[in-house]
């Protein structure tokens, strides 16, 4: 059965991007004289920019105002994202596949839409998503659901989480996700946070990268495979990659 619809998580999914944000906040509070380290900030990665900013406003003291922090650290996103954040390897070949095939494809994210904008358009994928859906539009966090219900609506009224497919490499969103019935596409990424395990054991489908994936691998997945129960992930095309390299080796 084709899907009704592709939820992408951005950030260390379609752009290799993790390892800017591992670095901002150090780079950031750097700027007032202190000094931490990335796995300080890791309590709040599944904040909103604004929610993150006020709390390290409060806690920390830094900047004017908590507005006054968001204006500094999004003037430092934006750079980044205009001229330096790539491209994830195999997305642009998958997202050719998937629009050809007539999904509808949407980005459910954290950071702020025209902040992601400058990026898709700069690598030139812009064209393929119907719209950018963030969880400050959404309400809450991605420790919740909402925001990718909120893209499916926007994206395909009427479809059902079953038979949409949810791709993320955030552990959290992962689990969001499968709670509330959607299939997940489990990307690790190596220069992010998240636990290789955590990721495979949330994820229907498990990759190290778009480039071991093909649209057919989730075409003719079997959702029995994703029953309640079944052992996770149904499918790991990262140990199908490795075992068809040392194959040909």
């Amino acid at each position: 059965m084709t899907p009704q619809a592709f939820i992408f998580d951005c950030d260390g999914t379609l752009v290799d991007s993790m390892h800017m944000w591992l670095t901002l906040y150090p780079e950031l509070v750097a700027g007032y004289g202190i000094h931490m380290t990335p796995e300080d900030f890791a309590p709040t990665e599944h904040m909103s920019l604004p929610d993150e900013m006020a709390y390290y406003h409060e806690k920390l003291g830094i900047a004017d105002s908590a507005e006054a922090l968001v204006a500094e650290v999004r003037a430092m996103i934006r750079d980044k994202y205009a001229h330096e954040i790539p491209l994830c390897p195999g997305v642009r070949p998958f997202l050719e596949s998937a629009a050809e095939a007539g999904i509808p494809l949407v980005i459910a994210t954290s950071t702020d839409a025209d902040i992601v904008t400058l990026a898709l358009e700069r690598l030139g994928i812009a064209g393929f998503f119907r719209t950018i859906v963030t969880t400050d539009e959404a309400g809450s966090s991605k420790e919740h659901p909402d925001v990718y219900h909120l893209a499916l609506e926007r994206t395909a009224p009427g479809a059902r989480p079953q038979d949409t497919w949810v791709f993320e490499d955030a552990m959290f969103g992962l689990k969001a996700a499968r709670g509330a019935g959607y299939h997940t596409l489990g990307v690790y990424d190596a220069h992010g946070r998240a636990d290789r395990a955590v990721v495979r054991a949330n994820a229907s489908i498990f990759v190290t990268s778009f480039e071991q994936l093909a649209l057919d691998d989730i075409l003719s997945f079997d959702p029995a495979l994703d029953a309640p129960g079944r052992p996770l992930p149904a499918v790991d095309l990262a140990v199908r990659a490795k075992a068809a390299s040392e194959q040909g080796a």
